[in-house]
């Protein structure tokens, strides 16, 4: 459903982040205010998906777009055994980006919009959720029955998990004491404290136990700076990413690429629209894989990658009546994106995430926080520009939107789902762009996912059930692989947008895919 104001909305993944985040604007708070309540809102009821313990990036709109990247980064060793893991102890491997970035925000919210809202007045209300408990969300359900064998394998999920040794139901309460007992600390005494600390003080302790390679000085290293974001033009108006080494950079240039492919005239929906952004995605994902990496580990130019004649090669190696072959390894990740937009017109997004579900399995010592397994995603060889250093950001796939148009209208949109990040994004950005579609059947146009996802490990391209037989049929002869996934599959991520029109007007949806919501307040 959508929200509608002229005076503030906000939409996140889930209902109790949006209220969360509604009352900060019904106050006088501001759209970053609001989207720091949603966010640690969101660690005390949707604990697999985000938390204290993982990364953050920000896209945040006043009378430009700047963003902030709450990206932590390697040790300053490897774990003990000298291989990083996907889950457990050594996957605990790279520091936590994401309450660096609550304090980058924050400083711009206070000092340049005018804040009056410190902390305690931010973080208290998620406290008492995660102390007094909320139902289970359907999601963690979903996730906790998807991996149930992982999760018998890392006993510190069990906290999240299970009740006196049983798994939680549908109906059932999700309490986290401890995570409640962190927040109300930062609530005091500030989110430094993470870094520097007492807080920072009991993750360097936990850290020395697992013998993950980190150590409190590499936490208080980590840094969540502005960075100017790319952007290319797009049809009438500029589409703005995040810079490497977020993955948005293959976002906008398979976006760039489409500039050269006549969407408008083979038709909404139809065989060859899929079949192009496809193709333009594909190709962003192998330049990705190949390339992506921390840029302040090594010289590159990535703004180069956005250059006319290497957007105009992209769009050419598109065939028209031919897919290309597909297998390269996917990168599954989960996430939440959220925005809101305040009464003074500005808008912040952020997305968050832990990597993987359930990141690395491991919570540091009584603090209840779940720490993520963003070091997985170092490439293993040492020869790859994306393989492990110290003091190095793993490539990463977040990676949030925004779009100007030369008219006035703005959207703010993102998702879930890894690979599937810039595959959905696709979808919204032309259903809003190039089709004029009104936010909520942008959100429910199916959307297709290219190769391995969370559930299985094949290769082919996942289209959502209720996508037309006939484009399904199209896309079959053009030489795609297809499999039929169910319509509003969690597959293809939870998505959001927030839609500003050129009088000013908001409107925010969340996926109806998931459980969030968007709200606005009364006119």
């Amino acid at each position: 459903m959508i929200a509608t104001s002229s005076r503030a909305v906000i939409c996140t993944p889930h209902a109790d982040a949006s209220a969360a985040g509604m009352r900060i604007l019904e106050a006088g708070g501001t759209a970053i205010d609001a989207m720091l309540a949603a966010s640690a809102m969101l660690a005390a009821v949707f604990p697999h998906m985000t938390g204290l313990g993982g990364d953050a990036l920000w896209m945040i709109h006043d009378k430009q777009v700047r963003t902030i990247v709450g990206i932590g980064q390697a040790g300053q060793r490897l774990p003990e055994g000298g291989t990083i893991t996907v889950r457990g102890p050594a996957s605990v491997a790279s520091t936590a980006g994401a309450l660096a970035s609550w304090q980058t925000a924050a400083n711009i919210s206070r000092h340049e919009w005018g804040s009056r809202f410190g902390w305690a007045d931010l973080l208290t209300d998620a406290a008492s959720v995660a102390a007094a408990g909320s139902e289970v969300s359907r999601s963690q359900l979903f996730w906790q029955t998807l991996r149930r064998p992982l999760i018998e394998q890392l006993p510190d999920l069990h906290r999240l998990c299970k009740r006196e040794g049983q798994w939680l139901r549908e109906g059932d309460t999700l309490r986290q004491p401890e995570l409640a007992n962190t927040l109300r600390h930062l609530a005091k005494h500030g989110v430094e404290d993470f870094y520097q600390g007492e807080l920072a003080e009991a993750f360097g302790a936990a850290f020395d136990r697992l013998g993950c390679g980190l150590t409190a000085a590499d936490l208080a290293a980590t840094r969540a700076p502005q960075v100017a974001p790319i952007s290319v033009r797009y049809r009438e108006g500029r589409l703005y990413n995040v810079a490497p080494p977020s993955q948005g950079l293959y976002t906008l240039q398979a976006m760039a690429a489409l500039q050269y492919k006549p969407l408008a005239a083979v038709g909404n929906g139809s065989a060859l629209y899929y079949h192009y952004l496809v193709e333009a995605i594909k190709q962003g994902l192998l330049r990705r894989n190949a390339q992506l990496c921390d840029p302040l580990s090594q010289p590159w130019d990535f703004s180069a990658s956005l250059e006319d004649a290497r957007i105009q090669a992209c769009a050419d190696a598109i065939d028209d009546q031919r897919a290309a072959p597909w297998n390269e390894p996917g990168r599954p990740a989960d996430t939440v994106w959220m925005a809101a937009t305040d009464g003074e017109g500005r808008t912040a997004c952020l997305i968050q995430s832990l990597f993987h579900d359930f990141g690395s399995g491991c919570m540091l010592g009584d603090t209840g926080v779940l720490w993520q397994n963003r070091a997985a995603g170092f490439n293993a060889s040492p020869e790859h520009v994306n393989c492990w250093a110290p003091g190095k950001r793993p490539a990463h796939t977040l990676n949030p939107s925004c779009y100007l148009a030369d008219d006035g209208r703005r959207w703010f949109f993102g998702t879930q789902g890894g690979d599937g990040q810039p595959q959905t994004q696709m979808v919204l950005a032309t259903q809003l762009i190039d089709f004029q579609q009104p936010i909520d059947q942008a959100l429910l146009t199916p959307r297709f996912l290219l190769g391995r996802s969370f559930f299985d490990s094949t290769d082919n391209l996942k289209l959502e059930g209720d996508m037309n037989a006939a484009t399904i049929e199209g896309l079959g002869t053009l030489g795609h692989e297809v499999e039929i996934i169910p319509a509003r599959s969690p597959m293809t991520g939870h998505a959001g947008i927030i839609a500003i029109d050129a009088a000013g007007r908001r409107s925010a949806m969340h996926d109806p895919r998931g459980e969030g919501a968007g709200l606005g307040l009364p006119d």
